[in-house]
């Protein structure tokens, strides 16, 4: 779901006059694509704190765009995925002794010992994966764990626990010896190294926002704010903030931040992109907003009163701090490859709109 923009380049008035006007701004366009103009490279920053999506984001540009993944980048991914399911079970072990919750099946105790010896810096391949595959089938499978799964509300900095759902549902695949990741797998997986630089499509170049010293001297920027909007009572482990007590109230942290900077005050477009809606559209049929934003006004059970107060949540923050800048959003899942490419042609025609308007041809 995406906010929807209505426009045209040429106002309502008499024929004659409208064409005089359309062939006026024509000219104009043909002028300023001699001298390239609209060929000077855009700049989009993506920002958002650890849990928003932004690597995710930035993994669907590689695969919207190209290239294909190496077949050494995908060993590199498998790797990152076994590792992403051993240390997830590893966290949920620990939340389920940490809330008091009994073993559905205390044979269980010995393979929570098997894979406990895996630590954060081996590198698995698939004859070694191999040895855990029934020791993590049993322990997914335990009363104890699901109950832990399902009530634990601390997010960990190397751990999402969509992705280790996603993983571990899809066991039968990944336990082959053969096994090598697709799309799907690649999108899921949990690892910050395999994200980075920039990825060029057409005259945009997508980046994080850790490289804004080497575009400093850039005019034509955009940032793209990702705000996790299922996580309203998700915990960070590492906030950035204090006052960030849930990863929401984390990213409004953040993007107070982002608004003050003085390097992102000069982009000439801001747009948020409220991720994880799938989750979300989930988590209002059960969960309640109220507990952990008292201001909340609407049914909490509700999936557009949700999204509506965590717009106004996110505008208030910028009218604040800037009430003449546009506000543009829209609702996004990350892991689908086809919403995201929706959106960022939705984002491409901001932008165009942005510069038209600075150029004051609209």
């Amino acid at each position: 779901m995406s906010k929807k923009f209505s426009w045209s380049f040429l106002p309502t008035v008499s024929s004659s006059k409208q064409e005089r006007v359309a062939r006026q701004r024509s000219r104009k366009i043909d002028v300023m694509l001699k001298r390239g103009v609209f060929m000077l490279p855009e700049v989009l920053f993506v920002v958002g704190n650890s849990q928003s999506g932004v690597s995710t984001f930035l993994k669907q540009m590689r695969i919207i765009t190209g290239p294909e993944f190496s077949q050494q980048e995908l060993i590199d991914f498998r790797r990152t995925i076994y590792k992403n399911i051993i240390e997830g079970l590893q966290v949920l072990v620990i939340e389920k002794i940490s809330m008091g919750i009994p073993w559905g099946n205390p044979a269980n105790e010995n393979n929570m010992l098997v894979t406990s010896v895996v630590s954060w810096n081996m590198n698995l391949e698939p004859e070694k994966f191999q040895g855990f595959v029934t020791a993590i089938n049993s322990l997914w499978n335990d009363s104890g764990i699901q109950e832990a799964y399902s009530k634990t509300k601390k997010i960990y900095f190397l751990v999402t626990y969509e992705s280790l759902k996603y993983f571990l549902n899809n066991m039968n695949r990944i336990g082959q010896l053969s096994y090598i990741p697709c799309k799907q797998d690649i999108l899921y997986a949990r690892n910050f190294c395999t994200a980075s630089g920039y990825f060029v499509h057409r005259n945009i170049l997508i980046t994080r926002s850790r490289s804004t010293q080497r575009f400093h001297g850039s005019h034509n920027t955009t940032v793209l704010f990702m705000v996790a909007s299922s996580e309203f009572d998700q915990v960070m482990e590492v906030p950035y903030s204090s006052n960030g007590s849930t990863s929401l109230a984390d990213s409004l942290e953040v993007f107070k931040v982002v608004l003050c900077h003085s390097f992102f005050r000069k982009c000439t477009t801001l747009i948020l992109f409220f991720n994880k809606t799938d989750l979300l559209a989930e988590k209002v049929q059960t969960a309640d907003i109220r507990k952990y934003f008292p201001e909340f006004q609407g049914d909490p059970h509700s999936l557009e009163d949700v999204q509506r107060f965590l717009v106004e949540c996110f505008r208030e923050r910028m009218m604040t701090v800037d009430n003449s800048r546009p506000f543009f959003y829209h609702f996004t899942t990350a892991v689908d490859t086809e919403n995201i490419r929706i959106a960022f042609d939705s984002v491409k025609e901001t932008i165009l709109r942005e510069k038209l308007k600075a150029l004051k041809l609209l």
